[in-house]
């Protein structure tokens, strides 16, 4: 990863504990009053997060690949169920030698390794690292991860299944992604009411920013006014082998199965986030209720927490780099690079390559598009190999020449790479020469081959709404640089 995102994900990581912090702070002042926590936890998980479920998941292009439908929920409750279970024989093995003495601390302490933070920490991290199909895949991955609670978690706290457990199951979270689900599968997206629209999107505003709240302030009463029973033991055994547990052992193993187990995309980018997560505070409550050991749940809370502060960034990064996710790192960089050209004079260059006559109507259409084709052709013939001795060997420039008339026409684009004026062309090849002149330079940075067409979409837009250059529509060519995977330089040639 380069440092910019690593930057970008420790950045969004500090805020999101500052936020909780925030809310902290809030009860320490009694902003934010204890009484008022129910009423606001209702409104939260009953209206505010439905609509945000609503509004991300409705019309996901994520949801189209049927993989992401049936195997986030399968992720999310065997990771409920492997950490629980690591946990449980971790605990049960140690015994008194690490404070294990009881089998309700036995039981606490996996119920809260196992149950990681899956909802508010994850959700704004997704959101701002991977974007909105990633987003709204993690919510079907907790519908998983509410099954083995309710399941394998009150199994483990209270000694076996509890009746009506399957009620718990059926929230109004869990219900809305059902919903959100049957509306895509029917292809109503589209036909939903731009008023209903409107109301969900006004309300899943708030969704975040008041759990995370909420979040904080249930930390700082367990952290400072938590009613447990005294307990003489050390907790330096309980916090090492929590930290060891979910923030070491567990990462490790959550992406190793991401690597070797064929999932999709969307669902690798959730398991890189969840991962780095640490206890949830929730088993904090469950096994209070169930009457397991409050003590040892909220020491295992408590230190994966703190810890984890330093070690989410950490993991995210690991993460990513394992699983080959760096190019889908949502890019923190104003639009207004994007449409904001700079007029820049440009050498005379020769370029080789391999060419298809196309053109936009054709490009728009996933059945008639020749330019992913010529790309696909350009690496499985490695044209790299025949062009001997390059200009700039890490870079890949593509020209678009020999104008029909304007974008609307038929045009060549020729994909290859430059070389010197004298050299000679491989007869294999075809070439293309870029005159020396005046070119509008244009920036595109985030996801490809996504930014490509948003970056020639601005282009088209930029030209219509501002006539202080006119195309010359002789020759523009993009350039693509190993150095920065996620960039694309295209350059307009512009009249004089």
């Amino acid at each position: 990863m380069n440092l910019t995102q690593v930057i970008t994900i420790v950045s969004i990581t500090a805020a999101v504990f500052t936020v909780m912090g925030i809310g902290g702070v809030a009860r320490s002042l009694q902003w934010l009053s204890r009484e008022a926590d129910a009423g606001l936890l209702k409104l939260g998980i009953r209206i505010l997060m439905p609509c945000f479920i609503f509004v991300k998941v409705v019309g996901n292009p994520a949801f189209e690949t049927a993989a992401n439908v049936y195997l986030p929920p399968v992720w999310g409750f065997l990771a409920v169920a492997l950490g629980c279970f690591v946990a449980y024989f971790y605990a049960r093995g140690s015994g008194a030698r690490l404070g294990f003495d009881t089998p309700d601390k036995i039981h606490s302490f996996a119920v809260c390794i196992g149950i990681f933070n899956y909802g508010f920490i994850p959700i704004p991290l997704i959101q701002e690292i991977f974007g909105e199909r990633a987003l709204g895949v993690l919510f079907l991955h907790n519908v998983g991860v509410e099954l083995g609670i309710w399941t394998i978690g009150v199994s483990l706290a209270s000694g076996g299944l509890t009746k009506g457990w399957w009620k718990n199951v059926l929230n109004p979270p869990s219900v809305t992604i059902v919903i959100s689900l049957l509306i895509n599968e029917m292809g109503w997206a589209d036909m939903v009411p731009t008023f209903i629209t409107q109301i969900t999107s006004i309300l899943s505003t708030g969704a975040i920013p008041l759990m995370m709240l909420l979040i904080g302030a249930t930390f700082y009463d367990q952290i400072f006014h938590a009613k447990v029973e005294a307990d003489a033991s050390s907790a330096w055994p309980t916090y090492i082998s929590a930290v060891m547990l979910r923030l070491a052992f567990l990462p490790f193993l959550f992406l190793l199965a991401a690597i070797y187990l064929p999932i999709s995309l969307e669902l690798k980018q959730v398991a890189a986030i969840q991962a780095a997560m640490p206890a949830a505070v929730f088993p904090v409550v469950l096994t209070k209720h169930y009457g397991g050991d409050a003590r040892t749940a909220l020491r295992v809370v408590i230190a994966s927490t703190v810890v984890g502060f330093v070690t989410i960034p950490i993991w995210i990064s690991t993460g990513i780099a394992w699983l080959g996710l760096e190019t889908t790192v949502l890019q923190q960089t104003p639009e207004e690079i994007i449409v904001a050209p700079q007029l820049e004079p440009v050498e005379a260059m020769k370029i080789v390559g391999i060419s298809v006559r196309t053109n936009n109507r054709s490009e728009m259409n996933p059945e008639t598009a020749q330019i992913p084709l010529l790309y696909d052709k350009y690496d499985q013939d490695q044209i790299d190999s025949l062009i001997v001795d390059p200009v700039s060997p890490g870079q890949r420039i593509a020209v678009y020449g020999d104008y029909e008339s304007d974008q609307s026409g038929e045009f060549t684009i020729l994909l290859g790479k430059q070389i010197g004026a004298d050299a000679d062309v491989p007869e294999a090849l075809d070439k293309v020469r870029i005159h020396r002149g005046n070119y509008l330079h244009f920036v595109g940075e985030g996801e490809m081959p996504q930014v490509v067409l948003e970056t020639w979409q601005k282009i088209w837009r930029h030209f219509e709404e501002d006539s202080t250059y006119s195309r010359s529509f002789e020759a523009d060519f993009e350039i693509y640089d190993e150095a920065s995977p996620n960039r694309v330089d295209i350059f307009i040639a512009v009249e004089e």
